[in-house]
Protein backbone atom coordinates (compact mmCIF):
# COMPACT_ATOMS: atom_id res chain seq x y z
CA UNK A 1 0.00 0.00 0.00
CA UNK A 2 1.59 3.70 -0.82
CA UNK A 3 1.65 5.95 1.62
CA UNK A 4 -0.16 9.34 0.61
CA UNK A 5 2.43 12.29 1.23
CA UNK A 6 0.23 15.28 3.06
CA UNK A 7 1.06 18.46 1.54
CA UNK A 8 2.22 21.40 3.78
CA UNK A 9 -1.09 22.11 4.49
CA UNK A 10 -2.43 19.70 6.03
CA UNK A 11 0.45 19.34 8.49
CA UNK A 12 0.51 19.79 11.79
CA UNK A 13 2.96 21.88 13.68
CA UNK A 14 5.30 19.03 14.39
CA UNK A 15 5.01 17.93 11.08
CA UNK A 16 5.74 21.26 9.28
CA UNK A 17 8.99 21.67 11.41
CA UNK A 18 9.86 17.85 10.40
CA UNK A 19 9.90 17.19 14.32
CA UNK A 20 8.98 14.48 16.88
CA UNK A 21 6.40 15.08 19.63
CA UNK A 22 9.00 14.48 22.37
CA UNK A 23 11.26 17.44 20.67
CA UNK A 24 13.30 19.38 23.04
CA UNK A 25 13.20 23.07 23.18
CA UNK A 26 16.71 22.99 21.40
CA UNK A 27 15.52 20.94 18.59
CA UNK A 28 12.57 23.13 17.72
CA UNK A 29 14.70 25.76 17.45
CA UNK A 30 17.09 24.13 15.31
CA UNK A 31 14.75 23.25 12.88
CA UNK A 32 12.71 26.50 12.86
CA UNK A 33 16.07 28.29 11.84
CA UNK A 34 16.53 25.57 9.34
CA UNK A 35 13.26 26.34 8.19
CA UNK A 36 13.69 30.00 8.25
CA UNK A 37 16.71 29.94 6.22
CA UNK A 38 15.49 28.11 3.36
CA UNK A 39 12.34 29.41 2.46
CA UNK A 40 14.21 33.16 3.73
CA UNK A 41 16.51 32.95 1.12
CA UNK A 42 14.79 32.19 -2.35
CA UNK A 43 16.55 29.33 -3.00
CA UNK A 44 15.99 27.17 -6.34
CA UNK A 45 14.26 24.63 -4.28
CA UNK A 46 11.87 26.67 -3.29
CA UNK A 47 11.29 28.24 -6.48
CA UNK A 48 10.95 25.55 -8.17
CA UNK A 49 8.22 23.81 -6.18
CA UNK A 50 6.04 26.63 -4.91
CA UNK A 51 4.98 30.26 -5.76
CA UNK A 52 6.26 33.19 -4.09
CA UNK A 53 2.73 33.20 -2.42
CA UNK A 54 3.08 29.65 -0.96
CA UNK A 55 6.63 29.72 -0.04
CA UNK A 56 5.78 33.17 2.12
CA UNK A 57 2.30 30.93 3.68
CA UNK A 58 4.65 28.15 4.32
CA UNK A 59 7.10 30.47 5.87
CA UNK A 60 4.31 31.91 7.72
CA UNK A 61 3.12 27.87 9.46
CA UNK A 62 6.58 27.46 10.43
CA UNK A 63 6.49 30.84 12.95
CA UNK A 64 3.29 29.86 13.63
CA UNK A 65 4.47 26.40 14.46
CA UNK A 66 7.31 27.58 16.62
CA UNK A 67 5.73 29.50 18.51
CA UNK A 68 3.53 27.38 19.75
CA UNK A 69 5.59 24.36 20.10
CA UNK A 70 8.27 26.62 22.13
CA UNK A 71 5.46 27.89 25.16
CA UNK A 72 4.98 24.85 26.95
CA UNK A 73 1.74 26.20 28.06
CA UNK A 74 0.93 26.30 24.08
CA UNK A 75 2.34 23.55 23.40
CA UNK A 76 0.01 21.20 25.92
CA UNK A 77 -3.33 23.01 24.21
CA UNK A 78 -2.12 22.28 21.15
CA UNK A 79 -1.08 18.57 21.73
CA UNK A 80 -5.14 18.27 23.67
CA UNK A 81 -6.04 19.57 20.24
CA UNK A 82 -4.06 17.28 18.37
CA UNK A 83 -5.82 13.83 20.57
CA UNK A 84 -9.36 16.06 19.82
CA UNK A 85 -9.13 16.78 23.52
CA UNK A 86 -9.41 20.50 23.13
CA UNK A 87 -9.63 23.58 20.88
CA UNK A 88 -6.69 25.76 18.91
CA UNK A 89 -4.69 27.22 21.65
CA UNK A 90 -4.31 31.05 21.17
CA UNK A 91 -0.62 31.88 19.23
CA UNK A 92 1.67 33.27 21.13
CA UNK A 93 2.73 37.15 19.63
CA UNK A 94 6.41 36.63 18.44
CA UNK A 95 9.40 37.33 20.48
CA UNK A 96 10.82 40.90 19.89
CA UNK A 97 14.26 39.87 20.63
CA UNK A 98 14.26 37.26 17.44
CA UNK A 99 15.16 38.68 14.62
CA UNK A 100 15.76 35.44 12.66
CA UNK A 101 17.98 37.04 9.98
CA UNK A 102 21.21 39.26 9.62
CA UNK A 103 20.84 42.98 9.99
CA UNK A 104 21.54 45.02 6.78
CA UNK A 105 24.60 47.35 6.70
CA UNK A 106 22.47 49.67 6.10
CA UNK A 107 19.87 49.51 9.71
CA UNK A 108 23.74 49.04 11.43
CA UNK A 109 24.91 52.15 9.67
CA UNK A 110 21.59 53.98 11.25
CA UNK A 111 21.60 52.44 14.79
CA UNK A 112 25.46 53.15 15.01
CA UNK A 113 25.74 56.49 12.94
CA UNK A 114 29.91 55.33 11.85
CA UNK A 115 30.93 53.18 8.38
CA UNK A 116 32.89 51.27 9.80
CA UNK A 117 31.84 49.27 12.67
CA UNK A 118 33.72 48.31 15.98
CA UNK A 119 32.05 45.55 17.73
CA UNK A 120 32.14 46.36 21.30
CA UNK A 121 29.97 46.67 24.78
CA UNK A 122 29.03 50.24 23.58
CA UNK A 123 28.04 49.25 20.03
CA UNK A 124 26.35 45.79 21.08
CA UNK A 125 24.30 47.76 23.31
CA UNK A 126 23.62 50.90 21.20
CA UNK A 127 22.69 48.13 19.11
CA UNK A 128 19.86 46.44 21.22
CA UNK A 129 18.43 49.99 22.40
CA UNK A 130 17.86 50.54 18.35
CA UNK A 131 16.07 47.26 18.75
CA UNK A 132 13.60 48.39 21.70
CA UNK A 133 15.17 45.67 23.67
CA UNK A 134 15.63 45.34 27.20
CA UNK A 135 18.13 42.92 28.72
CA UNK A 136 15.81 40.97 30.46
CA UNK A 137 13.89 40.68 27.15
CA UNK A 138 17.60 39.12 25.64
CA UNK A 139 18.39 36.84 28.91
CA UNK A 140 14.78 35.18 28.39
CA UNK A 141 15.45 34.48 24.90
CA UNK A 142 19.45 33.80 24.80
CA UNK A 143 19.35 31.91 28.73
CA UNK A 144 22.34 34.39 29.23
CA UNK A 145 22.21 35.48 32.64
CA UNK A 146 21.53 39.55 32.52
CA UNK A 147 24.53 39.80 34.86
CA UNK A 148 26.89 38.77 31.84
CA UNK A 149 24.94 40.15 29.10
CA UNK A 150 25.20 43.64 31.46
CA UNK A 151 29.07 42.78 31.51
CA UNK A 152 29.40 42.18 28.05
CA UNK A 153 28.29 45.81 27.72
CA UNK A 154 30.27 47.41 29.94
CA UNK A 155 33.11 45.47 29.15
CA UNK A 156 33.48 43.90 32.53
CA UNK A 157 35.21 40.93 31.37
CA UNK A 158 36.77 39.77 34.24
CA UNK A 159 33.87 37.83 35.67
CA UNK A 160 34.32 35.03 32.69
CA UNK A 161 36.50 32.78 33.29
CA UNK A 162 37.81 32.27 30.05
CA UNK A 163 38.02 33.64 26.77
CA UNK A 164 35.79 30.57 25.48
CA UNK A 165 32.90 31.24 27.55
CA UNK A 166 32.67 35.01 26.20
CA UNK A 167 32.65 33.89 22.55
CA UNK A 168 30.21 31.33 23.54
CA UNK A 169 27.74 34.28 24.72
CA UNK A 170 28.55 36.79 22.74
CA UNK A 171 27.44 34.69 19.38
CA UNK A 172 24.57 33.68 21.10
CA UNK A 173 23.74 38.05 21.71
CA UNK A 174 24.94 38.66 18.72
CA UNK A 175 22.24 36.12 16.91
CA UNK A 176 19.48 37.72 19.05
CA UNK A 177 20.42 41.26 17.76
CA UNK A 178 20.46 39.90 13.75
CA UNK A 179 24.36 40.42 13.78
CA UNK A 180 27.03 38.16 12.43
CA UNK A 181 27.56 36.25 15.46
CA UNK A 182 31.46 35.31 14.03
CA UNK A 183 32.44 38.80 13.07
CA UNK A 184 30.75 39.93 16.32
CA UNK A 185 32.78 37.80 18.51
CA UNK A 186 35.76 38.50 16.54
CA UNK A 187 35.62 41.87 16.52
CA UNK A 188 35.15 42.28 20.33
CA UNK A 189 37.66 39.70 21.31
CA UNK A 190 40.13 41.39 19.58
CA UNK A 191 39.36 44.73 20.87
CA UNK A 192 39.40 43.53 24.48
CA UNK A 193 42.32 41.66 24.11
CA UNK A 194 44.16 44.50 22.53
CA UNK A 195 42.86 46.70 25.45
CA UNK A 196 44.87 43.39 28.13
CA UNK A 197 42.51 40.60 28.36
CA UNK A 198 44.56 37.78 29.13
CA UNK A 199 42.92 35.28 30.93
CA UNK A 200 43.51 31.58 29.48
Amino acid sequence: MVTQLKSWREQDYYEILEISHKATEEEIRVAYDKLKTIYSSGSSETTILFTSEEVKEISDKVDEAYRVLRDPRSQREYDLMLRGEGDKPVIPPPSPTVTHRILTPQEIKEALGDDETHWSGETLCAMRKYLSLELDEVAVETKIAKKNLKAIEEEDIKIFPAPVYLKGFLRTYAKALGLDPQEVAEKYIARITWKGYQKD
